[in-house]
């Protein structure tokens, strides 16, 4: 669980984060949205620790975010950020890396982590690019090649920014169903997005970020309902049916 309360930040005497209030359940997925430049990027970076000199109260399961060692912070929390780097590396050393927390300084993967890696490549369907390179990846592979290590790592909160941007519609699926199947197992997930339409289907828990302070939290009907969509957005929800009858949330231009 996270729980962030008047959470600050001012970077180059600029405020970025201006009081945001958040929290996160284990067990459900929750989305962050906002305008760029809204600040919610920034509190994910806060929530990871990367932006010490911010104030506020950040609990990462009943911890104290800014009291943790990153060793201790490696085996509570995995990040995922938005431009990924293309290290040349396989795609089973990159995921043997998220077992480094547990491992003692230069010790080496032992038979518990090399089923731990196994299992991960198997859930994220990437096992069949166990050997190649990840800088030779195409977008999607590379990305799920990054899951593929968060899994590995095996933390009980994973903080994940635009994870599937620029991706198609068939990695979107992929890593949406690793997101759930990560939820499932009772971990704590939360991620930026930029689309609506994934946020509603996605999401247990939405909140929207404005100028550095949180606007609205609730879940996904809430968020369809109030005027958020429109007011931060410039959207207007629409309710349609899919082919196989589901309905669907998509918002159009005003």
């Amino acid at each position: 669980m996270i729980i962030c309360k008047d959470v600050r930040l001012t970077y180059r005497k600029k405020n970025i984060l201006n009081g945001a209030d958040f929290e996160a359940e284990a067990g459900k997925i929750t989305v962050l949205l906002g305008r760029n430049g809204c600040g919610k990027t920034s509190l994910l970076r806060c929530i990871a620790g990367a932006r010490h000199h911010s104030k506020g109260e950040i609990l990462l399961n009943g911890k104290d975010n800014k009291k943790l060692s990153p060793a201790e912070r490696g085996k509570i929390l995995s990040v995922m950020v938005q431009n990924l780097p293309s290290p040349p590396v396989s795609v089973r050393e990159l995921a043997s890396f998220g077992r480094q927390p547990y491992l003692a300084y230069g010790g080496r993967p032992g038979e518990n982590d090399r089923i731990k890696i196994q299992k991960a490549m198997e859930l994220t369907g990437i096992l069949s690019h166990e050997r190649d390179m990840v800088n030779k990846l195409s977008g999607g592979e590379r990305q799920l090649a990054f899951f593929t290590m968060l899994l590995v790592q095996d933390t009980p909160i994973v903080l994940l920014d635009e994870p599937t941007s620029n991706l198609d519609a068939e990695y979107r699926r992929r890593v949406y169903d690793t997101m759930k199947k990560m939820r499932d197992g009772g971990k704590t997930v939360v991620a930026t997005l930029h689309s609506l339409e994934d946020a509603v289907m996605l999401a247990d828990k939405i909140y929207v970020m404005d100028k550095g302070k949180t606007v609205f939290k609730g879940s996904a009907k809430e968020f369809s309902e109030s005027e958020i969509p429109e007011s931060i957005f410039g959207l207007k929800p629409l309710k349609v049916k899919s082919e196989d009858n589901r309905e669907l949330t998509v918002f159009l231009m005003k």
